[in-house]
């Protein structure tokens, strides 16, 4: 049976010409490498190494043997990677801070993806608004950030952060059932200069006022609440419209609510940080699961009339209008 660590000297030989220069290379005695040459000849039944002036070069047999250890050795690395990212499945802890319509949305499949496949792995979730997950990750107070940007407003590129796209959430126009808008055929977001608006948190009230001045006019934004439900149910009751993104409907969809697609109003991307270099194998894992479960996101159509023309939240391949 030939010996692995006898096939890395004997590559470490060949890649460099020279018993000296391997020996160097691999931290042996020359006398060392030379052994381990002759104990593999010995086992091969045939000489593997011609020396010369200038060092050693391969016999037809030992380049034989080194192109198949190439394979060998790189078959034996891949498998003690799987067998220690298995032992790191085991046991772990996953620190998760997620934005409110995550945590309502795609967060909890991911979450019991990872149970199914890592019994053992500990998850600890809070629900935080994009800037204050981001600070727990940096403070070393969260392993994965689940966040959001609007495209007027990017993310600084920390270079101590590592962004992983998850999914673009559209966000589109939401009104009440009977309102002129929600049965027309193409709906502009200039004729809602007059309405009554319903806004989120201060990042996506922004958004909004962005968007609407961008169109020429300021929003009438009469209501203000940090929850989607409300959100919906202010629109729903009449007293407002909304521009919402597509994730809020997959969390709720309020029944007499309309929803419109508007290009006005842009979208958000959606994406799950991590600390800079190489991830634990539960964090690696906990990654995987949120990018599968945010590529699933469908919106809920509600409960009363059909939605209307509207388009539906699309993942990024891989592999924050109101509050977030």
């Amino acid at each position: 049976m030939l010996e692995l660590h006898r096939l890395r000297v004997l590559r470490e030989v060949a890649r460099l010409g020279s018993m000296s220069a391997a020996a160097a290379s691999l931290s042996y005695s020359q006398p060392a490498i030379s052994h381990h040459v002759a104990r593999l000849e010995a086992e091969a039944g045939t000489p593997l190494v011609v020396r010369h002036a200038r060092g050693v070069r391969l016999t037809e047999a030992g380049r034989v043997l080194v192109e198949h250890a190439d394979s060998a050795l790189a078959a034996l690395a891949e498998a003690d990677e799987k067998v220690a990212a298995i032992a790191g499945l085991r046991t772990g802890r996953v620190r998760l801070a997620a934005f409110p319509t995550a945590v309502s949305g795609f967060v909890p499949e991911a979450l019991a993806a990872l149970r199914r496949r890592a019994g053992g792995v500990r998850v600890a979730l809070t629900e935080a608004e994009p800037a204050a997950a981001l600070a727990a990750l940096r403070a070393g107070e969260a392993d994965i950030a689940v966040a959001f940007d609007y495209a007027e407003t990017p993310g600084s590129d920390d270079v101590r952060l590592r962004r992983i796209p998850l999914m673009r959430d559209r966000v589109v126009l939401a009104v009440p059932d009977g309102h002129p808008a929600a049965a027309a055929e193409r709906v502009r977001l200039g004729e809602l200069a007059d309405a009554a608006w319903a806004s989120g948190c201060d990042r996506c009230r922004g958004h909004l006022e962005l968007c609407c001045r961008a169109t020429g006019f300021e929003p009438n934004i009469d209501f203000a609440t940090d929850q989607y439900v409300a959100v919906q149910r202010l629109v729903a009751c009449g007293l407002a419209v909304s521009a919402l993104p597509e994730l809020a409907f997959a969390c709720h969809s309020e029944a007499g609510v309309i929803r419109r697609a508007l290009p006005e109003l842009g979208s958000r991307g959606i994406y799950a940080a991590v600390s800079a270099g190489p991830q634990p194998p539960a964090v690696a894992a906990m990654l995987d699961e949120l990018a599968a479960a945010a590529g699933a996101v469908e919106p809920a159509e509600p409960a009363g009339r059909a939605a209307g023309p509207t388009v539906p939240a699309a993942p990024v391949a891989a592999r924050g209008a109101a509050p977030g």
